[in-house]
């Protein structure tokens, strides 16, 4: 069930991603909230490959905040996270 959770929280990170490469106006407090979630889990596995995707997809949310950071950047970093969080449902079924 855990897996499940942790999975769809890398889909909202990966529509996240999407949304900052396509300019749509997201409420900071989202974003913050996402990025505390993202960092919390990515500390529970630290030692994982997917973590260190965590902390990267961390890094650019948060410098999406401030910066405008390029489309096709944010759009491979969206890909791979949604092909995690799919894998992680797969996983759990």
């Amino acid at each position: 069930m855990i897996v499940g959770l942790l999975g769809l929280l890398d889909i909202h990170v990966a529509i996240l991603l999407c949304a900052l490469g396509l300019s749509v106006h997201i409420p900071v407090s989202v974003v913050v909230v996402t990025a505390i979630l993202l960092s919390i889990k990515a500390g529970i596995y630290i030692d994982d490959i997917g973590a260190w995707q965590d902390i990267a997809a961390v890094i650019l949310i948060v410098l999406g905040i401030f910066i405008v950071l390029p489309q096709w950047l944010l759009f491979i970093a969206a890909f791979f996270m949604g092909f995690k969080g799919l894998s992680s449902l797969a996983a759990q079924a």
